[in-house]
């Protein structure tokens, strides 16, 4: 072999030299590829990775053949074959060039020559069976090669599909459209697959198409389409994932693909597919062997192998494809991306699968390469071989960690949970020992609730399966719970979900399915209760863990959703919306305060912004409902934690409503601007309070109003302005200092925005206003702090909440500023302020933030309020505590409380000394 080499050399840039020997050497297909190469092809072959030409479905790569004569396309095909397989070979083995490219090449390449052989084909058979008038023929592209991802050994996977009637003519043999159609598929897999002294073009496998060797070669668009749809699979589902039309009338494919669409991806959440997705590979498993990385392992359907990492993107695509269309795409690598950017697998696991793909890409063109065998497997001599191939050091080491990758990720995202695991250990049938050592109340607590979940499988409306989807589930989950105080209630609360889903098993199969989701739902029911409620009432919520980066996009989401809601015509259904979303925020905001993934001015934002988003939503619909111009001059001034962005899941709209006009009895229509202000204030009121259906679910509270309960319930903003110059006590303008706009138009926001912020800016004397804040103080700590040693009032009691908001007010009130949020006032202290406050102020910022996280996390757990504490470190409150918050007993927090009263009582009383 080293006088042809040496002879082609010539005519070979010296610096490729080296790596043309080696191909040569290791690639015996390419060295036979190569006899027929021409000098003027070498040429164009020979050179560097940045100058080369890939080959496509271009007229350059495969030029048209207009010859009647079979033998004469057939060689025509396949010459054009060997010419970029050339090019193919050498780029990925003698260049090391980018897969991705390689594989688009591939599969457009041979999309070019399935066109080609088809228009061979129909003028092969025209002298007999002539032609169908009008009639229509695409190929439709699956796997790989619909992918675009295909390798140089793999079959072609096509689907054909017709339309037409009645029967040929021009020919010398009249034949109906279904049969003449037969006809000219069988040509045309002839001309791509049969054998001849060139070799074939590509093997063609007609076994995905629906019916498989029993059906018909090509069938009706309208029969293809109704097998699908009402006796599919879910392998044809995720085998139609990469579908796409090749070859032929590409408008037929069209039709083809957006008729099988829905049958593709649901629009609901279907983890049964999940489920069936893993018994396949199980069944792969079985065929391919489960032995590790060594001489004979299938790259591609071995564990940790390019099947495997196919699996976890279909399956998720098939999840979630329904509701967002963007991941509707064929190629892997494109899907995966989208995937990431979705939220839906986060940009570690993305890196890796992705660079595992690629690594075992290149493995399988290597192996396809050497002899052009339909081949997956490891040579016995796949060490030397591979390395010298590729390029790639230690190739064994990069396989082993790549398949760890892999499987790893495979048994996150598809893989049912314990799935080996032997289910003798039932505990729906045997589970006496292990209870043993439950008390005795606990003990009837457990088996009435596993009776229970018996029940619930066995009413017939969950298919076989589920009971040892449970039976898996509670194998995790039962030595938790017995381990953890709240492992009963968590018991109870999952024999209620299981009730709840009736006969939705996809539920069931996504907590078999996802070890994340089984994971993070043993722990959430066992530690909140309202939670626990949640999930039990809509057990959608169990794909909370599936989202990566979810609670900032879903809140945004959330949002924007009510900012899009303008159903005025159906009031009903309107309302139930805003109730829906303002529900959903609070449980994601709770959600996050269980995952510590969220801080509690995070959430206080969040539940802000919905209740921003929630109050705009029902002013449109009143306003439309009153036959009002959308400019209408009302405005909702949000007042308390909802106007400075703190909110709790259960706080209140501390809320005033103002008329942004100098002229109240101004008429529009019958009624003046006064009348008009008045019946939208109360009609808010009544949407905003309405239980879900009926309306957002919020507890609303208008005694911040001028007046307070006997002032009228919507102010004009002369009114306001001067109610507060001349009337308005100290406290309510420690109110305002909370005070924001959320809904109106902006001119009317602004004008109202001025007036507070002018009130805020008044010069005060300090002495003064010192005097009157503390003497609220001791007012309210008189009527509402806690009266027993035993409890703990975090809100009320001194050292609390309280506290610290106040002199968070009494800084806005005295030394001026812009901001809202307690912790801001505290941090932008101005430099008028004394040194002492600048001193503690990080400190009380601090403090307030552990307050209101211990605020949220007793909440969310226990449904309990911080206005009730027990004394007691023993106390369930404080087990709470310990797992969620940075204060851990009883002692910690009272002499935190002590201080932060020392820092009131001492800035107060400097101020009381001061000149005003």
């Amino acid at each position: 072999m080293s006088e042809p080499i040496d002879q082609l050399l010539t005519d070979v840039p010296q610096f490729l030299h080296a790596d043309v020997r080696r191909v040569y050497a290791h690639s015996p297909l390419f060295a036979m590829l190569m006899r027929t190469a021409t000098p003027a092809e070498c040429k164009r072959l020979f050179v560097a990775a940045d100058a080369i030409a890939l080959p496509d479905a271009s007229a350059s790569w495969i030029p048209d053949c207009d010859s009647s004569d079979l033998v004469t396309c057939m060689r025509h095909l396949r010459q054009c074959k060997h010419r970029g397989h050339r090019h193919l070979i050498w780029w990925e083995l003698g260049l090391h060039g980018d897969m991705d490219r390689s594989c688009q090449a591939i599969a457009d390449f041979a999309s070019g020559l399935l066109d080609q052989a088809l228009k061979m084909a129909m003028r092969l058979i025209a002298p007999r069976y002539g032609v169908i008038e009008a009639g229509r023929f695409c190929i439709i592209g699956l796997g790989k090669l619909g992918g675009r991802e295909l390798n140089l050994g793999s079959d072609v996977d096509p689907l054909f599909i017709w339309q037409g009637e009645g029967h040929s003519s021009g020919g010398r043999q009249s034949l109906p459209v279904d049969e003449y159609y037969m006809h000219l598929s069988r040509m045309l897999i002839r001309l791509m697959s049969e054998r001849t002294a060139d070799g074939i073009v590509w093997p063609v496998d007609m076994r995905l198409r629906p019916g498989g060797d029993g059906s018909a070669i090509a069938l009706h668009l309208e029969t293809t389409l109704s097998h699908y749809l009402e006796y599919g699979q879910t392998w044809e589902r995720a085998m139609l994932i990469k579908s796409r039309p090749v070859a032929g009338d590409l408008l037929l494919g069209q039709a083809f693909i957006e008729g099988i669409t829905p049958f593709i991806y649901r629009r609901y959440l279907d983890y049964t597919t999940v489920v069936a997705l893993a018994d396949m590979k199980r069944r792969i498993d079985g065929q391919a062997g489960s032995g590790g990385i060594a001489a004979g392992f299938d790259v591609k359907r071995g564990r940790g192998g390019i099947r495997e990492i196919e699996f976890i993107i279909q399956s998720l695509q098939l999840l979630h494809g329904g509701r967002n269309v963007a991941l509707r795409v064929q190629p892997s690598m494109q899907a995966i991306d989208l995937l990431q950017q979705s939220g839906i697998i986060n940009a570690e696991d993305v890196a890796e699968l992705k660079q595992a793909y690629r690594f075992w890409r290149r493995m399988e063109h290597a192996i396809q390469a050497r002899r052009g065998e339909q081949t997956h497997r490891l040579p016995d001599d796949y060490r030397p071989y591979l390395s010298a191939a590729t390029g790639i050091e230690d190739i064994e080491r990069q396989m082993i960690h790549h398949a760890a990758i892999v499987e790893g990720a495979f048994s996150r995202f598809v893989k049912p949970a314990d799935s080996g695991q032997p289910e003798a250990n039932s505990w729906l049938t045997g589970h006496a020992d292990a209870l043993s050592s439950v008390v005795e109340a606990d003990r009837e607590r457990i088996v009435m609730s596993l009776q229970r979940i018996d029940e619930s499988l066995a009413r017939g409306m969950l298919p076989e399966r589920s009971r040892g989807e449970v039976e898996r589930i509670l194998i995790r989950a039962m030595p938790r719970w017995l381990d953890d105080e709240n492992g009963v209630t968590a018991l109870e609360a999952f024999a209620r979900l299981i009730h709840s889903i009736s006969g939705r098993a996809t539920w069931i199969d996504l907590l078999a399915t996802h070890q994340g989701a089984l994971d993070w739902l043993i722990g959430v029911l066992s530690a909140s209760q309202y939670l626990a409620d949640h999930i039990v009432r809509d057990p959608s919520w169990l794909e909370w863990p599936l989202m990566v980066e979810r609670s900032e996009t879903d809140i945004h989401h959330m949002v924007a959703e009510l900012d899009g809601l303008r159903d005025y015509d159906h009031v009903e259904q309107m309302l139930a919306d805003i109730g829906y979303w303002v529900d959903r925020a609070r449980l994601l905001s709770a959600l996050a305060v269980d995952a510590h993934t969220a801080d509690a001015m995070t959430i206080g934002g969040w539940l802000a912004d919905i209740a921003d988003a929630a109050t705009a939503a029902t002013l449109r619909l009143c306003l439309h409902q009153m036959d009002l111009p959308a400019d209408f001059p009302f405005v909702a001034l949000a007042m308390g934690k909802h106007g400075s962005r703190e909110m709790g899941l259960v706080s209140d709209l501390d809320m005033v409503f103002v008329l942004a006009d100098e002229n109240p009895s101004g008429m529009v229509g019958r009624r003046s601007m006064g009348e008009h202000a008045q019946r939208i204030g109360r009609r808010m009121i009544q949407y905003l309070t309405g239980t879900p259906p009926y309306g957002a679910g919020y507890e609303f509270d208008a005694r911040l109003r001028p007046s307070g309960q006997s002032g009228v319930l919507v102010t004009n903003i002369s009114g306001f302005r001067d109610y507060q110059l001349t009337d308005a006590q100290t406290w309510e303008h420690q109110a305002l200092c909370r005070a924001r706009p959320v809904a109106g138009p902006a001119a009317a926001r602004e004008m109202v925005a001025k007036q507070v912020a002018s009130i805020l800016d008044l010069p005060r004397n300090h002495s003064a206003l010192a005097a009157e804040v503390m003497e609220m103080r001791e007012k309210m700590l008189a009527h509402l702090a806690s009266k027993e040693s035993d409890i703990i009032n975090l809100k009320q009691d001194a050292g609390g909440l309280v506290d610290i908001e106040f002199l968070a007010q009494y800084a806005r009130l005295a030394f001026g500023g812009y901001q809202r949020r307690t912790v801001d006032l505290l941090r932008s202290l101005p430099d008028s302020a004394p040194d002492a406050w600048h001193q503690q102020a990080e400190w009380l910022a601090e403090s307030y933030l552990i307050y209101r996280q211990m605020e949220n996390a007793l909440r969310v757990e226990l449904w309990r309020s911080i206005g009730h504490l027990p004394n007691d470190p023993a106390a369930t409150e404080w087990e709470t505590m310990r797992r969620h918050a940075a204060i851990h007993s009883p002692l910690q927090l009272k002499e935190r409380m002590q201080r932060v009263h020392d820092c009131f009582h001492q800035f107060m009383a400097a101020e009381l000394d001061r000149c005003g």
